[in-house]
């Protein structure tokens, strides 16, 4: 049965372990410090822990969103996380999913936008991701970077692993 690790890059990054059948393990890693070389050598030492422990046969993540607000720095970590990702995913020969934030809303909660109380269309947002995956699937997320991690792996997990290719 295969594994993967689904992950929401930030400076506390989200993760779920997902296996088909089984609910998801989540948790999150906080990435501390200004160096930016320590905060990913810490990412990096941290996946092949993850790997020896999970043994996860594949990896994800979303893609970052950029906003004109973010800064330098940001760019920086968010853009060297993907990297690391990368990089982690050739060394061990996993196949890998990079995800829209979209589409992980979307594989959550079944849409990327909803009604407000007015009648307004809105952006489905991080509260309603953390509901979606408590409530509606009883998953037992701690921070939004986990429900996030959620999305990205019912997403990816199909896409690595199609059902109709796994009997």
């Amino acid at each position: 049965m295969s594994k993967l690790l689904a992950m929401d890059l930030s400076s506390s990054v989200g993760h779920a372990v997902f296996e088909r059948g089984r609910v998801p393990l989540f948790g999150t890693l906080p990435l501390k410090g200004n160096d930016l070389a320590m905060r990913l050598g810490a990412f990096l030492v941290w996946l092949e822990d993850m790997r020896t422990v999970h043994r996860f046969d594949g990896i994800a993540w979303e893609r970052p969103l950029l906003t004109p607000k973010d800064t330098v720095d940001k760019l920086e970590l968010l853009y060297g996380l993907v990297g690391v990702a990368y990089a982690f995913a050739g060394k061990h020969k996993l196949p890998w999913e990079e995800v829209t934030v979209e589409d992980a809303k979307f594989a959550l909660c079944g849409a990327v936008t909803k009604l407000d109380a007015g009648g307004r269309r809105r952006k489905i947002d991080k509260d309603d991701m953390v509901a979606a995956a408590m409530k509606d699937l009883n998953w037992k997320v701690a921070t939004h970077h986990e429900a996030d991690a959620g999305g990205v792996g019912l997403c990816a997990y199909e896409r690595l692993w199609p059902k109709r290719e796994a009997a």
